[in-house]
């Protein structure tokens, strides 16, 4: 009765472990997803920074080229090309200002929603 009593404490605790083991794996593999998942979106922030930057640096050049439209005309140019050059590099400030603002959104909203989820 004493060994079969002992076998009994032997087999539980067996058994303890294991299901000890199997939930450190399970925390292992989530801390593993969870440090994948920050690294991700730590490169998803830093390209949205890089477009920000580069669209702010694009919209600089439109907009210096608007400004210096005059300069780069004779006097004798038409009027249809002086405004479809100042329409054209007027759209193009316009796009790259927008994609500044929806970088920037992105950057500064985006991991606050990944760590709060869809809700």
């Amino acid at each position: 009765a004493v060994l079969l009593w002992l076998a009994e404490i032997a087999s539980r605790s067996c058994q303890t472990m294991l299901y000890a083991d199997k939930q450190a794996l399970e925390t292992d593999l989530k801390v593993s997803l969870l440090a994948i998942r920050e690294r991700e979106l730590n490169l998803y922030t830093s390209c949205f920074r890089n477009i920000g930057t580069m669209s702010g640096v694009f919209a600089g050049f439109a907009y210096e080229g608007c400004c210096l439209a005059s300069y780069f005309f004779p006097p004798d140019s038409s009027t249809t090309m002086r405004s479809t050059y100042l329409f054209v590099t007027t759209i193009a400030m316009d796009l790259n200002v927008a994609a500044l603002f929806a970088a920037t959104v992105c950057a500064a909203l985006g991991p606050g929603l990944a760590l709060r989820g869809p809700d």
